[in-house]
């Protein structure tokens, strides 16, 4: 029980979430004059791009199986938060990634550039902030959020109320209609690392420019999978060279649980076990990296 006075406020847009899609909407919506709240659990921005380090900006450009020139296709807001972070030497030029192309950011600078976008833009940003419940008006309406920061609950009544928890948080709250994956069935969770201390341009010169590790790669982990040596569970990988020199982000894990169980971050013991393995696959694969590819 929490006995402090709650604190209410009313605004035109609350959002729930400052991932990439949060940024966006809280960004978009100020601008056009509305009066926003934006709520983030962490002291910054950024979601799986900053505290997964998910590390690369896909989808802006055009897949080929012929070309192999960056073709963008996908403008607008996501444009101009790329041109930001490339103005403060946060972003990668166009890197091969497989038929297409992406780019890799620094995070610590995507948070800053957000955090420059939401105050320029006049937008209430409320850091260490965790949506609690949701406010009804019946069964299918819903008019605002409950909320819990360091200075107390929250009540935050919005004309529109948008869930970017990226997990569909509110949704769930508020028990409206929703799905899950393929049947329930979700893709792994991954934990994504950076690796420092890589000669990236030998990287570079043995294994190509495509960030799709080729199959001799797949093959010597399979191998050493194999061997015992090695917990390796997945084989096809990408690795990135990034905006700092002699440093790789890693796309290399493959979670599971401790029992082999298939994982869903959605249940809390599946995610606290993806979390504890996550880790020790990093640990593998940064181990098996040293002492097969240097």
């Amino acid at each position: 029980m929490d006995r402090r006075e709650q604190i209410s406020l009313r605004t035109d847009v609350v959002i729930a979430g400052g991932g990439a899609a949060g940024v966006a909407a809280a960004v978009t919506a100020a601008r056009r004059g509305l009066k926003v709240v934006l709520l983030e659990r962490y002291g910054f921005c950024g979601g799986g791009a900053v505290a997964g380090l998910s590390g690369t900006i896909c989808g802006m450009y055009a897949a080929s199986n012929t070309s192999n020139v960056p073709q963008q296709v996908v403008f607008g807001f996501a444009d101009e938060f790329l041109r930001l972070l490339r103005d403060c030497g946060g972003l990668t030029s166009a890197l091969k990634y497989g038929k297409t192309f992406t780019h890799v950011h620094d995070p610590y600078i995507w948070r800053c550039v957000a955090d420059k976008l939401l105050v320029d833009s006049g937008v209430t940003v409320i850091y260490h902030a965790t949506v609690t419940g949701i406010l009804m008006d019946g069964q299918e309406k819903v008019e605002g959020v409950l909320a819990y920061s360091k200075q107390g609950p929250l009540e935050i009544r919005a004309k529109v109320t948008i869930d970017a928890s990226g997990d569909a948080d509110l949704i769930a709250m508020a028990n409206l209609p929703s799905f899950v994956g393929k049947n329930g069935a979700v893709q792994n969770p991954t934990m994504i690392f950076r690796l420092q201390g890589v000669d990236c341009e030998r990287f570079l010169g043995e294994y190509g420019l495509d960030t799709i590790m080729p199959v001799s790669v797949s093959e010597l982990i399979q191998r050493a999978n194999s061997s015992g040596q090695y917990k390796l569970p997945r084989a096809k990988i990408w690795l990135f060279p990034t905006t700092h020199p002699n440093e790789l982000l890693c796309n290399t894990t493959r979670v599971i649980g401790p029992d082999g169980r298939e994982l869903n971050p959605l249940f809390y013991q599946d995610f606290t076990d993806a979390e504890i393995e996550g880790r020790k696959q990093v640990a593998e694969y940064a181990r098996f990296f040293k002492d097969a590819l240097t």
